[in-house]
């Protein structure tokens, strides 16, 4: 799949462990692979674009508090960010003027704090 479409030429020597992992249904289960070399991971990671449309998608593995932060970005003011995703470690986001900033670790609670959008009721 990797090599199909471009993005990196791995063997079985570059992954150190890979498994499935549960859901609901066991149907199109989610692949988890911790790969050998940071190298090879950037690499994978910089290229991930090319799947778009596959169906197919490639993420880093994130802790819950950042998985939240990274939510809260993109839902809790989405008239105001276009955008957000999560790099190197790092949760950025698009502004509605398309400037790109960064989530501070201090900003993190700002950002919990603030009030879910209410949704429309039928």
């Amino acid at each position: 799949m990797l090599k199909d479409n471009d993005i990196c030429n791995i063997t079985m020597a570059d992954i150190d462990i890979a498994h499935r992992l549960q859901n609901k249904n066991n149907t199109n289960r989610e692949i988890i692979v911790r790969l050998v070399s940071r190298q090879t991971n950037g690499l994978i990671l910089a290229n991930r674009k090319k799947l778009r449309g596959t169906n197919i998608f490639i993420n880093e593995d994130m802790t819950r508090l950042n998985l939240h932060v990274l939510m809260c970005v993109k839902k809790k003011m989405a008239d105001e960010v276009s955008d957000a995703w999560f790099n190197n470690g790092k949760i950025m986001f698009k502004n509605h003027m398309n400037k790109i900033q960064l989530v501070k670790f201090e900003d993190y609670e700002h950002w919990i704090n603030l009030p879910w959008p209410k949704t429309a009721t039928k």
